[in-house]
């Protein structure tokens, strides 16, 4: 019952009678209309009977009426339906026995007149009209009211029926998650003590271990102060060291430097004998009535490309003629004049050379103006 809201079963306690009550009188209220239009149809059958005077109104109106009402199931239902039939002057026709005195004094004399007179005030009263009250009730604790009571409880236990079958399987679903959190919960609840127990036997573990390490830190402690002094000792020797290193360092930087500048020396010696050599061979090749001295192959070497353009056609001259040479002058050395002369191209070019008793020419040097005192100095030693 806890499941089924409050409010709800009020209104399924509540709701039939106040149903029950509401569908008596809307009930009551139709057929009160529906009888009404039946028994205006049942009130006047025979009118030509009526109006021939055979019977008077009141007759026709009792008749039908009791034959009307003794076929009805209504009164076996439970529905007690009050007729009343009156005139236009308000003559009671039905029930018959309702009235007063003198009423019933003048319906006697109706009925004892001929039938002329009775035909006549059939005639007026139909003409008039007639007027028909109808009082509708339905008895409680009858067939109807009884089936009307019953049917308004038998839906409100089906409806209390529902929600507490509902209610039910909410509550069944309910308990088996509640049952499924708990066996969740007790899953959860062994995987942490075996957890547990594991986190112990480490923390087990790690106390032997501590145990152990602080044993060690007391032997160790013994021998603290010589390991300081030990480790200050070694600091020392080590900057020590690192100083070493870094002058090693900057004298291998030096030497290194100094290597690389004797191998560039080296290898730019290599490669202008190299070039001295193959410009030795060509010229000797192409001029063969002149020697050349090293220092004259050196210096042509020096020379820059158009120079050494200028200075081959002079010697090319020599090697041909020397007379079509023009000479500058004789050189003259410290010792007295030498038997070397020089001869000028491209300006400032100079060739000097030597021409034997035998006639062939020797070339001594070949340079340039600023390369005239030198030249001139390793003459003079070669003629000494």
């Amino acid at each position: 019952m806890k499941n089924i809201p409050y409010k709800i079963l009020f209104l399924c306690i509540f709701l039939p009678p106040v149903c029950y009550i509401v569908t008596i009188q809307s009930l009551e209220g139709y057929l009160q209309k529906r009888e009404i239009a039946t028994l205006n149809d049942v009130v006047i059958q025979h009118p030509d009977a009526l109006y021939e005077g055979r019977y008077s109104v009141r007759e026709e109106v009792n008749s039908n009426l009791g034959r009307y009402l003794k076929k009805s199931l209504k009164a076996r239902l439970g529905v007690v339906v009050t007729i009343l039939v009156k005139t236009k002057d308000g003559h009671i026709l039905y029930p018959g026995g309702v009235g007063n005195q003198g009423k019933e004094d003048n319906e006697s004399g109706l009925q004892g007149l001929n039938y002329v007179e009775t035909a006549a005030e059939n005639y007026r009263i139909l003409n008039d009209g007639l007027q028909v009250d109808v009082g509708l009730k339905i008895r409680h604790n009858s067939w109807l009211s009884n089936s009307i009571l019953v049917f308004y409880i038998f839906l409100a236990a089906v409806v209390l029926r529902f929600l507490v079958k509902r209610g039910l399987a909410e509550a069944e679903r309910k308990e088996e998650e509640h049952l499924e959190h708990i066996e969740k919960l007790m899953s959860q609840l062994d995987n942490t003590k075996n957890r547990l127990q594991g986190v112990i036997a480490k923390e087990q573990d790690y106390l032997g271990k501590i145990g152990e390490l602080k044993r060690e830190k007391q032997d160790l402690s013994r021998d603290v102060d010589g390991l300081l002094e030990e480790m200050e000792e070694l600091e020392e020797g080590l900057q020590k060291q690192q100083m070493s290193r870094e002058d090693l360092e900057n004298e291998v930087e030096v030497l290194r430097g100094e290597l690389d500048r004797l191998k560039e020396r080296s290898e730019k010696r290599g490669r202008k004998k190299k070039v001295s050599e193959n410009v030795a061979k060509r010229l000797r090749v192409l001029y063969k009535n002149l020697e050349f001295t090293d220092r004259a192959i050196d210096g042509f070497v020096a020379l820059t490309p158009d120079f050494q353009l200028k200075g081959e056609e002079v010697i090319h001259q020599l090697n041909e003629n020397d007379e079509l040479v023009s000479v500058k002058r004789k050189v003259f050395g410290k010792g007295g004049k030498m038997n070397v002369l020089e001869v000028n191209f491209a300006y400032s070019g100079r060739i000097y050379f030597q021409k034997n008793s035998k006639g062939t020419i020797r070339v001594l040097a070949i340079g340039t103006k600023n390369s005239q005192s030198q030249d001139l100095t390793y003459i003079g030693k070669w003629c000494e």
